[in-house]
């Protein structure tokens, strides 16, 4: 067996050697947001948030870091992150390992666009986009607009700004933000300047405040906060695709609390028990 780590041309890259198989890692730096989410689900303890002094006394992004000797490949981590910065190749196919085998979800990226209730010339989804995955086109026949659905974070900023409503997004994670600024150091903007999505701003007074509605909770401020008890975040509940595992179960808790992984239990039991509900009344002479 032979591991391996380089980075080139802004791509963190680790991998696994075998006789039989290789396994890759990917990670694109252009589109990691610093965020702790994939540090929070890996089990093997293999990724790191290592601090960056930016130029000009403005903060930057933390760089993720991934250990070579303690990946072990299954793609939790790429499953779970919300802008789509990692990529796991086994064997030569994409993919993640712990989703082709159900035992971890991917987020659910709930985006609908209706072009035809655009209005000719606006650009206003285009243009607040934070991350710049939306483009507007105009066509014969109207306006066409194009979402990357799968860099989405779902933040909701496009629906919100649209002026025609004609972009729906629900958001994969629910939580809460919340600044302290009572507990802020003086002058410090570092959350506002890592924030990847616009959810944190400077009122007149110069203190910090969240746009709760644009936030992902994704915690890229977090690690740049230089005061304690300045900032947190709660998570409350994460939209996925249908699964069953222990696995996810852990990673739900790290991501949330006990008192989240409880709650999408009891929804999971409650579902169970109205489909059998559900089968009786269809079938109530036992028919088969």
């Amino acid at each position: 067996m032979k591991l391996y780590k380089k980075e080139e041309n802004g791509i963190l890259e680790v991998g696994q050697i075998l006789y039989t198989k290789s396994f890759v890692l990917k990670l694109d730096r252009e589109l990691c947001k610093g965020c702790e989410l994939c540090k929070l689900v890996c089990p093997r303890g293999a990724i790191s948030l290592v601090p960056v002094t930016g130029a000009d006394g403005k903060a930057e992004a933390s760089l993720v870091d991934i250990d070579e000797n303690k990946c072990d490949f299954h793609g939790i981590c790429a499953a779970i992150c919300p802008f789509s910065a990692i990529r796991i190749t086994v064997g030569g196919v994409k993919g993640y390992p712990v989703v082709r085998k159900d035992a971890f979800p991917v987020l659910t990226r709930d985006i609908k666009v209706q072009s035809e209730k655009c209005e000719a010339g606006c650009k206003r989804c285009e243009e607040t986009c934070p991350i710049g995955i939306v483009s507007v086109k105009e066509k014969e026949g109207g306006t066409e607009v194009s979402i990357q659905k799968h860099l989405c974070a779902s933040c909701g900023i496009c629906w919100m700004e649209c002026p025609e409503d004609a972009i729906s997004v629900t958001k994969f994670i629910d939580g809460v933000i919340d600044i302290r600024s009572g507990n802020c150091l003086d002058g410090c903007r570092n959350c506002v300047d890592v924030c990847p999505l616009d959810a944190l701003d400077v009122d007149e007074r110069g203190k910090v405040y969240t746009k709760n509605m644009y936030c992902i909770y994704c915690g890229a401020c977090l690690p740049v906060c230089p005061a304690s008890g300045a900032l947190s975040i709660e998570r409350t509940a994460v939209r996925h695709s249908p699964v069953e595992s222990g696995a996810w179960n852990k990673g739900l808790e790290k991501i949330t609390s006990p008192e989240g992984l409880a709650h999408e239990l009891a929804a999971k039991r409650s579902y169970k028990a109205q489909e059998r509900v559900n089968e009786i009344n269809d079938n109530p002479q036992g028919e088969r």
